[in-house]
């Protein structure tokens, strides 16, 4: 006999069950899913994989058939339906990366295979007395810190706390930038073309385009008159006066803009809208010019005989002649003293003060000293002094020197940086805000951690390039001028965002 009552329990399923067999059911179709997801991410990531070694291939096959130069741009790189590719190629490398919607993306440089989008690196830095510029890996122009005159080329006023591109829809179309140089209120720069194209503050022709109008956008400087038919091989604005000056393809200088103290050294102390030769009838006859650096009303050169030359604001002996008076044309900086028998490899300008590195590798300054911007420990001197070199800049040499407004930095054979002068606001990286007349080292075990320094610009705050191809800055930034989308500034080093 069956037994019914047994029947009738087991002849459906309980709610419970029920809730239990719908679970199940959906953590198995959930399974089934990712499963399925994980297998269509991993074929997809294989594909921009695939993707990225084949066009690598090619890119390299692109170099050897035309010496040793990549690409300009990815247009006949072969990819899937589906990737599309970010690239950048500069001075001999590339980096490709390739993304799809379900493969993330990946990149492809001379480091090998990686994830992650390509990250653009600079090539050069520049501090302004409120702005920093620099040129990145594409080649182009990007600005950040104080807006005002238009001073990053962005077409704005407004500061930015981050790194924003300089606009290339006027005369910078199409064209790639050189050399860059950020001054007190304007920017100058080299492009592709060896023409120079400023922006910012106007006011007193420094912009060098006959007008007193400030730009918020790159204009031409004037090639109508003494730079007619010559090109530009460097670029000085200066950092604390409307002023620009440049080397042409004449070898011979030519600056314009502010011209108070003579710093256009055209034996005039009027302003000029345009471009105006420096004297070569005096001390410099029979020369061509080297390097040019402007400061806070005074211009500096190193001539065809690695000698250096001053001119415009000699307070507190800032030409370096021996004197305090001022000087239309250029005058020879005094060899007389720690100088003797040595020639000049380097020359920059800060605030009433000028720095060089010298044919020993060792540093010297002259000028104002007041706040120790001559790292000798001592005060003012109208001829130069040498650096000390006793301290932590003991067994080093000198490969590059960089002055700011009230204090200068050095990079040295260690890889590493050291500054002096003025602290208030941690422009000397050591972790405090104590002013310092000798040399002190930038503190590298934050950001800086085990990389080295290729570059270095002192303005109002103080800037490098480090060995991974990054700005780091320190100092004050309270309008942004260490691009590290803050407002505080810092003592020691801190990391510049990448360009966009």
């Amino acid at each position: 006999m069956i037994n019914r009552k047994l029947l009738n329990k087991h002849q459906g399923f309980t709610i419970v069950e029920l809730l239990v067999v719908i679970v199940v059911i959906g953590i198995l179709a959930a399974l089934t899913i990712v499963s399925y997801t994980g297998i269509a991410q991993r074929a997809a990531a294989a594909t921009l994989k695939a993707d990225l070694k084949n066009a690598s291939t090619k890119l390299e096959v692109y170099k050897t058939e035309n010496n040793g130069d990549y690409p300009a741009n990815s247009d006949d790189l072969p990819k899937s339906s589906g990737t599309t590719y970010q690239y950048i190629a500069s001075n001999g490398t590339y980096c490709l990366a390739a993304t799809s919607t379900q493969g993330g993306t990946y990149r492809i440089s001379s480091n090998g295979l990686e994830s992650g989008p390509c990250v653009k690196t600079w090539s050069q830095v520049t501090a302004g007395y409120s702005h920093s510029c620099g040129i990145a890996s594409d080649n182009l122009a990007y600005c950040w810190g104080g807006g005002g005159q238009g001073r990053l080329g962005n077409n704005s006023t407004s500061n930015s706390l981050v790194p924003v591109a300089v606009s290339t829809s006027g005369v910078l179309s199409g064209k790639t930038i050189l050399s860059i140089s950020a001054g007190f209120d304007h920017t100058c720069a080299i492009a592709s073309d060896n023409l120079a194209y400023c922006w910012g503050g106007g006011s007193e022709g420094q912009l060098g385009r006959n007008s007193t109008a400030s730009s918020q956008v790159p204009v031409a400087v004037d090639t109508s008159g003494v730079l007619s038919g010559k090109t530009i091989k460097y670029i000085a604005a200066a950092l604390l006066t409307y002023t620009t000056c440049a080397i042409a393809s004449d070898d011979n200088a030519y600056c314009w803009g502010a011209g108070g103290n003579g710093q256009l050294g055209n034996n005039s102390s009027s302003n000029s809208l345009v471009p105006v030769a420096v004297s070569t009838s005096g001390v410099l006859s029979g020369k061509t010019i080297k390097k040019i650096a402007s400061g806070g009303g005074h211009t500096c050169a190193i001539a065809s005989d690695d000698n250096a030359y001053c001119w415009g604001y000699g307070g507190d002996g800032a030409l370096g002649q021996g004197s305090t008076s001022n000087s239309l044309v250029p005058v020879a900086v005094s060899t007389s003293g720690v100088l003797s028998g040595k020639t000049i490899k380097q020359i920059d300008l800060g605030g009433i003060f000028t720095c060089a590195v010298a044919s020993d590798n060792l540093a010297y300054c002259w000028g104002a000293g007041g706040s120790g911007q001559l790292g000798n420990g001592g005060t003012s001197s109208n001829v130069p002094v040498a650096v000390t070199a006793s301290g932590v800049l003991s067994g080093k040499t000198i490969t590059k020197i960089n002055s700011g407004s009230g204090g200068a930095c050095v990079l040295s054979s260690d890889g590493l940086t050291y500054c002096w002068g003025n602290n208030f606001t941690g422009q000397l990286g050591d972790g405090t805000n104590n002013n310092s007349t000798v040399p002190v080292a930038v503190i590298t075990s934050g950001a800086l951690s085990g990389k080295t320094v290729q570059d270095i610009a002192i303005g109002g705050h103080s800037l490098s390039i480090a060995s991974n191809g990054q700005i780091y800055g320190w100092g004050y930034n309270g309008d942004g001028r260490l691009g590290n989308n803050s407002t505080a500034n810092s003592n020691v080093p801190v990391l510049t965002q990448s360009a966009p």
